[in-house]
């Protein structure tokens, strides 16, 4: 029976032998980039295998920094490191590096995911694998000839090995947290922009305090284009105009006649409650900045520094400026990643995409105007920025049902507008995970009674249009008996 030592011989001596297929290695994923996605068939393995690629990536980021860390303590003479483990996690960085460019190539062949992005991450394991394949041919060949001239070039290509892999985890990173993930809270801010916040000097109660959380936790709902109970809260003007209910909203010197003020007061359980289940409500010091403006006149341009003098609210509104500023900049931050988000995109110029004014990491998305062709195959141009997009029209574009499969990829979609497409409902299924999804617009669309029944499984829809459709009444009533709560729309809905 052959000991450890002898194993471990063998196997160097078989290392050292065949060293030179390396080379042949690290020149052949040089032309792995130049292949493109749809150039071959992407069967149903090749999607399973591809996404395997994020689960092995992680194995390389380790062993490889391990290798450069062990060299260092080693030629410091901090520690110790016995060349033939150096060896083995050396081989075993190269087998893993293999296997998750193997596996990322299977993904971008699919086309799943394009852009200029995606390229650079390619390109980036690409590199990372050569510079890796290269390393253990040169470790491998010094430790034959001894010879202290080839090591330099092996630590060199070691230190290029870790700055590649730095660069490719950031690309891939960027795929779906942003660009700017990693730098976004970097301490000396290198951003292309700077937040300045606005002087306390020049705060006002109304206008800097309230909307401001009025406007992450109330305004989503209550804005020009989606007004439940008629409600505005977008200007001081509707805000005093007020919405539907019989009760006025703001009561200037009454926080208890105020429905505002009592709709953010009542139990949580409440069926008032505001906000409503899923949303953060408003804290123990925005309750109580709310309360002491509508009750001390609710003026639009009380400023923070007379306010604060006031010994009642003084406390609260120097814990509040703190919380607002920290807020304030991670709205900006947030905002400046969302838009270098959509940047780094290719291939928009038929589309028109913005940031949602209410919250910043989502995006609206919508066609230019005049109209250019869209259809099931420009989604995919898109697919980088689908988990951000919370509302998107398609109106008088070439879609098809097909494009509801990239559709319910849109995680955080909450209106769709389908208006004038060429869909006709068979994939509407496909838009059952949509959980946050609350209107639909299916109006001047070949949409059956057959396929309709489709919504019945969309959990969080209340809006339905279905104007100029051939939807028989029966089916209508028959989803209002299922679905009470649904709003069937048969007149021409809004346009976005």
């Amino acid at each position: 029976m052959m000991s450890s030592n002898s194993i471990l011989t063998k196997v160097k001596a078989i290392s050292i032998e065949f060293r030179f297929v390396l080379l042949g290695i690290a020149l052949g994923v040089l032309f792995l980039p130049l292949i493109k996605p749809f150039e071959i068939v992407t069967s149903e393995s090749v999607y399973f295998l591809g996404r395997f690629h994020p689960l092995i990536i992680h194995f390389p980021i380790v062993l490889i920094l391990l290798v450069l860390i062990f060299e260092v303590l080693t030629k410091t003479n901090i520690l110790k490191i016995p060349n033939f483990l150096i060896g083995i996690i050396l081989g075993t960085s190269l087998i893993s590096c293999l296997i998750s460019m193997i596996l990322g190539f299977l993904l971008y062949l699919t086309g799943e995911y394009t852009g200029e992005i995606v390229r650079q991450h390619l390109w980036g394991g690409v590199l990372l694998t050569f510079s890796v394949s290269l390393s253990v041919f040169l470790f491998l060949s010094f430790h034959q000839k001894k010879s202290q001239n080839i090591y330099p070039f092996y630590f060199i290509l070691l230190v290029l090995a870790n700055l590649t892999l730095v660069y490719t985890s950031h690309q891939g990173g960027s795929l779906t947290h942003g660009k700017e993930y990693l730098s976004e809270y970097f301490p000396l801010k290198l951003q292309q922009a700077e937040w300045e916040p606005k002087p306390v000097e020049e705060m006002l109660i109304y206008e800097d305090v309230i909307v401001a959380f009025m406007d992450r936790k109330c305004m989503s709902c209550h804005n020009e284009n989606k007004a439940k109970g008629g409600l505005i809260l977008t200007s001081f003007e509707d805000l005093v105009k007020g919405g539907k209910g019989e009760h006025p909203s703001l009561v200037k010197n009454s926080s208890i006649e105020s429905e505002m003020y009592r709709r953010v007061t009542l139990p949580v359980n409440d069926d008032d409650f505001m906000p409503p289940e899923g949303k953060p409500s408003l804290n123990d010091n925005e309750v109580s900045l709310l309360k002491w403006w509508i009750d001390n006149g609710a003026d639009p341009e009380l400023k923070v520094m007379d306010a604060s003098l006031n010994p009642e609210i003084e406390s609260v509104v120097k814990v509040y400026l703190s919380e607002l500023g920290i807020q304030q900049r991670n709205r900006f931050l947030q905002k400046l990643n969302t838009g270098n988000l959509i940047k780094s995109l290719d291939k928009t110029e038929n589309v028109e995409l913005t940031i949602d004014p209410y919250e910043e990491k989502s995006i609206f998305l919508s066609m230019k105007f005049p109209p250019s062709s869209f259809g099931d195959n420009d989604l995919l141009n898109l697919q980088p920025i689908f988990q951000s997009i919370s509302k998107a029209s398609f109106i008088g574009s070439d879609l098809t049902d097909d494009g509801f499969y990239h559709i319910g990829q849109m995680t955080s979609l909450k209106e769709l507008y389908l208006q004038q497409t060429q869909i006709k409902g068979d994939g509407l299924s496909q838009l059952s995970v949509l959980t946050n999804l609350e209107l639909l617009d299916l109006s001047k669309t070949q949409i059956s009674d057959g396929n309709i029944l489709n919504i019945l499984f969309l959990p969080s829809l209340q809006d339905l249009y279905l104007n100029e459709t051939s939807i028989s009444k029966e089916v209508i009533d028959a989803i209002k008996e299922n679905n009470p709560a649904l709003n069937i729309h048969l007149e021409r809905g809004k346009f976005f």
